[in-house]
């Protein structure tokens, strides 16, 4: 018989669906949520919807206490948020007599909410981090090495394309919303004060939407270089994704590094972002001149970067091969999905990324 368990999340977003179901495929999972239902035929997950309730900065998720109190879960898996309070009373209710596991903690700027963090962690059955890195931060604070483990936050990218493989490359590409914290508005400059110095076929290319496309259109039509600069939309359709980063030479953010870090290494191109990008830790994933490149905190720099990339096609292209294999190591959402298992079975099959690995 399959053991039971129910993960408690917020809102689920589509792209952690086939990490769901890759886990059913061994346990029987609930996942109770607080978001509109994206359950199909196909998924083999059950789904429990459970009504959220906000005050200040805090949520209330009305069913999570009842279903942990009256069903037989083997473990229970919790996105480890201090603002979702039925969480933190889940965990000091039923860790005596429950196998909690949270999951997803890193540190932030605020010491004294680390230091809940930590001391909260304490308390349970296993720990759960998005990257090694938070994984080790949280050791450092005196969480048991033991009961801690690593399954690394990426994004399933489907059947996969070797991107640096392909003979034409002639786009640099953003993926992802047109908001401020993007600083799409500098990569723009970045790229009007370039484009003098790189072959004239190449192309910024922007796909997705955002309160800021209007103010992008306009900058980019004030320097006059609509020619070379060009808005696609959202693209939903992967086959057509799939072309863009063929021909991408790199994907850049420069002030923030999500989940297309793990896009674009999945597809064999380079990631390029600055050091202090806003990222919830899928940055830690780059690997700087081996899979992408982190440029320094200023224009010039990102300059710099785009400059070199561009009239060295060859180095963009082994970069995307690095990133393509690093992908296939570390970052497949089977390798995630055992960092989950390993926390249940107390197993350590999981691939990690170290810093003396090559």
């Amino acid at each position: 018989m399959k053991k039971k368990i129910l993960i408690g999340y917020n809102y689920i977003l589509h792209y952690r669906k086939p990490m769901f179901n890759l886990l059913s495929e061994k346990y029987d999972v609930t996942v109770l949520h607080s978001g509109k239902s994206i359950n199909n035929k196909n998924d083999k997950y059950q789904e429990l919807i459970s009504t959220a309730k906000k005050s200040g900065p805090f949520f209330f998720q009305e069913g999570l206490i009842n279903e942990i109190k009256n069903n037989e879960y083997d473990f229970i898996i919790l996105l480890f948020d201090v603002r979702w309070v039925n969480t933190i009373v889940s965990v000091f209710r039923f860790r005596k007599t429950k196998n909690i596991i949270l999951w997803g903690a890193w540190l932030t700027n605020n010491k004294v909410t680390n230091n809940i963090r930590s001391w909260i962690s304490k308390k349970v059955y296993a720990n759960v981090f998005y990257t090694n890195k938070s994984r080790l931060d949280f050791i450092n604070l005196g969480i048991n090495k033991s009961n801690s483990y690593v399954a690394n936050n990426t994004f399933d990218v489907g059947e996969r394309v070797q991107s640096y493989n392909m003979r034409i490359k002639d786009t640099i590409l953003f993926v992802g919303t047109l908001n401020t914290r993007k600083e799409n508005d500098i990569l723009i400059s970045s790229f009007n004060n370039i484009i003098n110095k790189i072959p004239k076929n190449i192309c910024l290319s922007f796909i997705g939407d955002g309160d800021q496309l209007l103010n992008l259109s306009n900058q980019v039509k004030s320097y006059q270089i609509q020619s070379r600069v060009k808005f696609y939309g959202r693209i939903e359709d992967v086959n057509k994704l799939k072309d863009f980063y063929k021909r991408a030479i790199v994907s850049v953010s420069f002030g923030q590094s999500g989940l297309s870090v793990l896009q674009s290494l999945g597809y064999g191109v380079p990631f390029l972002t600055k050091k202090n990008s806003v990222s919830g830790g899928e940055k830690t994933n780059i690997i700087n001149d081996f899979n992408g490149i982190f440029c320094e905190d200023n224009q010039k720099s990102l300059e710099t970067s785009l400059i070199k990339l561009c009239l060295d096609i060859e180095f963009s292209k082994k970069l995307g091969k690095n990133a393509f294999d690093y992908y296939t190591k570390y970052c497949t959402i089977e390798n995630m999905t055992q960092g989950f298992i390993d926390a249940i079975e107390k197993t350590n099959k999981t691939k990690i990324y170290t810093n003396n690995e090559g």
